[in-house]
């Protein structure tokens, strides 16, 4: 990917055949090999960093002035500190393994960068022209060598979004995970969609039915009545829909069943959204003392008759190999005799997509992406009250 970026890119692909060594690290860009002085006017290499901003993976105009630089305070050839562009000095993780030391701010005289070209050259100069008042050959234009390897993705194309948030680093948590979701109703379809914006490894679609006219109204999207002519599975729409992003989507156009569950141990996570308490209860029994955590969601909807307005509640409870045994007692794993008006075809696509929210607030919790102070693996969220509970934490006693 980063190769390809770069070589797609002709303000980059200029800077990489005028011997600057440069890369492509998530979204940023790094020119290494940089020609710095030090505060005690010693010569060395530095790296400077810029958030890329992307267009089909075509590398477009730069966001804003501002650039990171990883290596000691820059100086000028006598040794004094470059005030004049350092913002700040504080240590930094942009992605895993990338650390920025300095964050700089230098505008051009006409204000704006009209393109990396122009911006990488100019920062390059800041740097290496007072090393080159030491040392008149040194020059960042290395024509260092370019490996013929291409870096995993996750994507289709590059997630500029993080690196543009400054959440990169945390992101790369979820890379490499293994993610199975279970039911692809309308929570379930919500769920999908912001798992794959995720750069987990693979995502496995467990779905046997056929998508329907109601079920439009409860997904994500518009789905085109021309698509809904095909009477495609569940499962095959969302894969060519949501693989134009993710490369690591699998349809499984199929119900979990006790011939199957066991293929759930394999994953790191299993999302299940199903409103069969038989299946809920085959898939915890089978995945009790793996590894996979369960990440289970629930909805129960009802009218009330005196006011004709609709009571609805979102459950979101969570199993993990060591937290297992609480879903005994919070989780339906038998059917209610009871009405529940879910099951007819009311619309709630807001109560579908709340729950899938929270169901991937749960995961994001779990995998250290959100600093968790409850430690709660059973939540609630009430609509006549506006209110989420939470039980169920992970360090009681």
């Amino acid at each position: 990917m980063s190769h390809q970026l770069i070589n797609r890119s002709p303000q980059l692909l200029r800077l990489r055949n005028e011997g600057y060594n440069l890369s492509v690290n998530g979204a940023h860009l790094l020119v290494s090999d940089v020609p710095y002085v030090n505060v005690t006017r010693e010569v060395q290499k530095g790296m400077l960093i810029f958030p890329l901003d992307l267009a089909a993976d075509i590398a477009m105009v730069p966001p804003d002035h501002t650039a990171y630089f990883s290596g000691d305070t820059p100086c000028d050839s006598q040794g004094q500190p470059l005030v004049s562009i350092i913002n700040n000095s504080e240590k930094r993780e942009l992605m895993p393994g990338l650390i920025a030391h300095h964050y700089f701010s230098a505008k051009p005289r006409s204000g704006a960068y009209t393109d990396y070209y122009e911006k990488v050259t100019l920062y390059v100069a800041m740097l290496s022209g007072h090393a080159q008042v030491i040392d008149s050959d040194l020059t960042a234009q290395t024509y260092s060598p370019v490996e013929a390897v291409e870096e995993e993705s996750a994507f289709v194309y590059t997630d500029t979004a993080s690196s543009r948030a400054g959440i990169a680093a945390q992101t790369e948590k979820f890379r490499g995970l293994k993610i199975a979701l279970v039911g692809l109703g309308g929570t379930g379809a919500y769920i999908l969609d912001q798992v794959a914006k995720m750069p987990v490894k693979q995502i496995h679609l467990y779905d046997g039915d056929t998508l329907h006219q109601h079920n439009a109204f409860r997904y994500p999207g518009a789905v085109p009545l021309s698509t809904l002519k095909l009477a495609l599975k569940k499962v095959d729409y969302l894969y060519e829909t949501y693989s134009q992003l993710h490369r690591g989507i699998v349809s499984h156009p199929c119900m979990i069943t006790a011939e199957n569950v066991g293929q759930l141990e394999g994953y790191d996570y299993v999302f299940l959204s199903v409103d069969r308490a038989d299946v809920r209860a085959l898939v915890v029994n089978q995945l009790k003392g793996s590894s996979a955590s369960i990440i289970d969601v629930g909805m129960g909807v009802h009218i009330v008759n005196d006011t004709q307005k609709i009571w609805g509640v979102c459950r979101v409870t969570a199993l993990t190999k060591s937290h297992h045994d609480h879903g005994i007692r919070t989780l339906p794993l038998s059917e209610n005799a009871g009405p529940d008006d879910y099951r007819s075809n009311i619309q709630i696509a807001d109560l579908n997509a709340l729950n899938a929210m929270l169901a991937v607030g749960m995961w994001k919790r779990l995998c250290g992406f959100y600093a968790d102070n409850t430690d709660a693996l059973h939540s609630t969220y009430v609509t006549n009250l506006n209110e989420l509970g939470n039980s169920e934490v992970r360090n009681a006693s």
